[in-house]
């Protein structure tokens, strides 16, 4: 009976998970990674899972359904709850989960922000049980460790708010032992069994044994996996939904330390360019003059938005249609927007900084090379390709452009349906990947803090 590892990646937008056999840093088989499907429905792509939650009168949905609710109410003065780690990321978590939620979130008034973040992360553990319960290989033996990506935050204490964090993992646990079978129904969870189980749960739950990685060495993991020689230096772009991160990390002797000079985050990213197309379509589109035609066209939009930002940026244009009307949009009239540009520009700023860091690092100790990656949604899209490849090959230390997808993940045992959403589950794959000597934090407590986060890098 095999035992696996499994990694949990909740993003801003949507949330991931895989397995990988426990030992698989030593002793790598590709077909031994295993993300999941969390939204089996035939609905996206089945590795996602909408990171979302909407209070309506009677109940509370998750997931797709909660987005699917939130757009059919079409009302301003309500809203789905996204943005978890957003939230996490707070300097002062305790004081943000006790806030009780806007009303635009909650009209009823009942619900503390950590009452939904526990509400979605049972709905997540739910679809993970399900996902590793439909997987064969899986099912076959047991999970045996669990453990969850985060940024190394620059505003707190990643590790430091470990403890707060496996606690709303057990809390989630018991309310959705309690809430069995309706945890994943769409017609989501009435407030009355709400009411009855959620405090029942905080009372009796006990903090969920997991893990913490950090996302850049999650990544540091699924690109060094594989390798004959993995590199002693690297630089990871993460563009997600709401925020784009950029870290680093040194490779010294049997360990590897995240450099926290380099580390950046830009509140811009994938819901960022979401807008400047969205704007740059309705500023194209002059029949859409009046606020409600607008407003209609945005909504249009987004709900495309997908489809539109794929075609824009892998195609070079996309086309719209509406109410018996065509909308072109192209790549180049993205590129001019001015918002585009001073993205770009800080973007390109935030690199350079964290590159000269991690090359001065590399350079100290002698080493020749700069590895740089990209992973999140945003990973295949040219202002980061491009971010990624314009100082390779410069001067020693020489920085080189790895691929979002390593070799790995075309090999014919995925069938082809790894490799195109690959830098979307890349943390998930690499935290299961990673060893135990890789983690921020282990079980339920967290190591002790230090300026620099030391991981072991070599293989057990």
């Amino acid at each position: 009976m095999t035992d696996w590892t499994l990694c949990i990646d909740f993003g801003t937008a949507f949330s991931k998970a895989a397995a990988a056999p426990v030992g698989a840093w030593s002793a790598f088989e590709p077909a031994g990674v295993r993300p999941l499907l969390l939204s089996p429905d035939g609905q996206g792509n089945a590795f996602l899972l909408d990171s979302a939650v909407f209070v309506d009168e009677d109940r509370v949905l998750f997931g797709r359904a909660a987005l699917a609710r939130a757009e059919e109410i079409g009302d301003k003065k309500r809203q789905a709850l996204r943005s978890f780690k957003t939230l996490l990321s707070v300097s002062d978590l305790e004081r943000a989960l006790n806030a009780n939620a806007p009303a635009t979130i909650d009209p009823h008034r009942v619900f503390q922000m950590r009452d939904l973040v526990v509400l979605y992360l049972a709905y997540l553990l739910a679809a993970v049980e399900r996902g590793a319960a439909s997987d064969t290989m899986i099912a076959q033996g047991r999970i045996a460790s669990r453990r969850y990506a985060a940024p190394a935050w620059r505003s707190g204490d990643s590790a430091g708010m470990h403890d707060i964090i496996v606690r709303l993992f057990g809390e989630a646990e018991e309310f959705r032992n309690a809430a069995g079978r309706r945890m994943l129904m769409a017609e989501g969870i009435p407030l009355r069994t709400i009411s009855d189980a959620l405090p029942k749960a905080s009372q009796n739950a006990e903090s969920l044994e997991m893990g913490l990685i950090f996302e850049a060495t999650a990544a540091a993991a699924y690109s060094s996996i594989g390798l004959e020689g993995a590199a002693s230096h690297l630089i990871v772009v993460d563009m997600g939904a709401g925020t784009t991160d950029i870290a680093a990390l040194a490779r010294i002797g049997s360990r590897t330390m995240e450099l926290p000079e380099a580390r950046v985050t830009l509140k811009q990213a994938g819901d960022f360019l979401d807008q400047v197309i969205a704007n740059r379509v309705i500023e194209s589109a002059s029949w859409a003059r009046g606020a409600e035609q607008k407003a209609e066209l945005w909504n249009v939009l987004m709900r495309q938005m997908a489809d539109i930002k794929e075609a824009v940026f892998v195609d070079g244009r996309a086309v719209l249609r509406n109410q018996g009307r065509s909308i072109t949009i192209n790549l180049r009239d993205v590129e001019k927007d001015v918002d585009f540009r001073e993205f770009g520009k800080s973007l390109r700023q935030a690199y350079d900084h964290a590159l000269s860091v991690v090359r001065d690092d590399a350079r100290a100790r002698g080493r020749s090379e700069v590895h740089a990656i990209a992973v999140g949604g945003g990973a295949s899209t040219p202002l980061i390709r491009e971010l990624i490849q314009r100082k390779a090959g410069s001067v020693r230390p020489r920085v080189i452009a790895r691929p979002a997808t390593p070799q790995w993940a075309h090999s014919r045992t995925f069938a082809g349906n790894l490799a195109p959403v690959f830098p979307q589950l890349a943390i998930a794959i690499g935290g299961a990947l990673a060893p135990d000597s890789m983690l921020a934090a282990l079980g339920g407590a967290s190591r002790p803090a230090n300026d620099r986060s030391g991981t072991p890098a070599e293989r057990d």
